[in-house]
């Protein structure tokens, strides 16, 4: 799934939920929930083994996602206003949403191979839940459509 589903989930389970004992680790479960849905991302790892290294595109489309899970994130921290403590706590939901792939960004971005972030690979692999483009896509529109609608 893209980065932007995983932080607009996380941070609005934290903005919705006052407990950030019960919230964050709940944002961080949500990870692998959604990977358990229909979805469409980059096939990084088939990328990374056909040519050694991710292509300038699919950097670019990264750097993308994660811009805009940036805007978003604030976007819903920006509801908690003027409650900066709850600002920040809604910021922790949005990244612990997506801290699974942030772990297994060195994976991807160098040729760093640790062993509990590859046992990470395998996981997510395993649940991953593969669409085609049309249809994965749409599902990560719709999740967002319903979370926003939910935050707002």
């Amino acid at each position: 799934m893209l980065e932007l589903p995983h932080t607009i989930v996380g941070a609005a389970i934290a903005a919705k939920i006052g407990n950030p004992a019960l919230s964050l680790p709940l944002a961080l479960a949500s990870h692998f929930a959604l990977d358990l849905l229909p979805h469409w991302n980059p096939h990084l790892n088939t990328e990374l083994n056909k040519f050694g290294r991710l292509s300038n595109k699919t950097l670019t489309f990264i750097a993308t996602d994660v811009f805009l899970s940036l805007a978003g994130g604030l976007l819903i921290a920006s509801t908690v206003l003027p409650d900066q403590s709850k600002f920040m706590y809604v910021i922790t939901g949005a990244f612990m949403g997506v801290l699974p792939d942030v772990l297994e960004a060195p994976h991807f971005l160098t040729s760093l191979r640790i062993w509990p972030i590859e046992k990470l690979l395998k996981f997510q692999k395993s649940i991953q839940n593969d669409a085609p483009p049309f249809l994965g896509i749409l599902t990560q529109v719709l999740l967002l459509v319903a979370v926003f609608a939910w935050v707002f």
